[in-house]
């Protein structure tokens, strides 16, 4: 079995971009994906994004846009972003931030029971798709995690009450990505070799020796029906 662990945050639009290539993926009898969340960059490392510039923001917008486009993914600008950011800033997070530590609280119970991924699935495009405003209203989520094959109840006690078992996994997390070689999201490690984007992914097939053209064929598939 070829394992691959997938560094992930819901703050950023190219893991979604990579999600129906990874649920393609995920279907391979020869490979097993672990998803191993890390918080926003902003927050684990926000040193590193203190000061970065409004042409930076600019070409970010520019980007995200046409990688979606070009990948035929809906997209739209998160309403509201995970992260609760610091007025006039561009990359500081506010103190608090309960909106996403939630999120992220809801995600490793979802990995705890072995919903992982049916979560992701629902919750990325809930986020990122632009059909959806103020995603993280609970009646929302609850719908969401009920397509998910969850109950949200359930759920949230779950998360409630394993908040701080869950921030060491996620600072775990953190210490294993950037041991791996990356700091950044998507990442995908597979035996020690950090692969990182979006855009990595084909050498991640390259790497894996799965034929490309299956695993597109089936990437095609999930998202007409996640379009559906």
């Amino acid at each position: 079995m070829k394992e691959i662990e997938v560094y992930w945050s819901h703050q950023s639009p190219y893991c979604y971009f990579a999600l129906d290539r990874l649920l393609a993926l995920k279907k391979h009898p020869q490979v097993s994906l672990s998803l191993r969340p890390v918080l926003p960059g902003v927050i684990r490392d926000g040193g590193l994004f203190a000061e970065r510039s409004v042409v930076e923001q600019d070409y970010f917008l520019r980007d995200v846009a046409r990688t979606a486009a070009f990948l035929g993914l809906p997209y739209g600008e998160a309403r509201p972003y995970p992260v609760e950011f610091q007025p006039g800033t561009l990359y500081r997070a506010a103190p608090g931030q309960p909106r996403v530590f939630w999120l992220y609280y809801l995600t490793a119970a979802a990995l705890e029971v072995g919903k992982g991924w049916d979560f992701l699935d629902q919750i990325s495009r809930l986020i990122w798709d632009g059909t959806t405003t103020n995603w993280h209203k609970t009646d929302v989520l609850r719908a969401a995690v009920a397509q998910a094959g969850l109950d949200y109840d359930d759920l949230a006690e779950r998360a409630s009450r394993s908040e701080a078992a869950y921030d060491r996994l996620f600072a775990q997390n953190r210490d294993a990505m950037l041991q791996a070689g990356h700091w950044g999201v998507p990442l995908f490690v597979f035996e020690g070799e950090p692969f990182y984007g979006q855009d990595r992914f084909d050498q991640l097939l390259w790497r894996l020796g799965v034929p490309e053209k299956r695993l597109g064929d089936d990437g095609e598939k999930d998202r007409q029906k996640s379009q559906a």
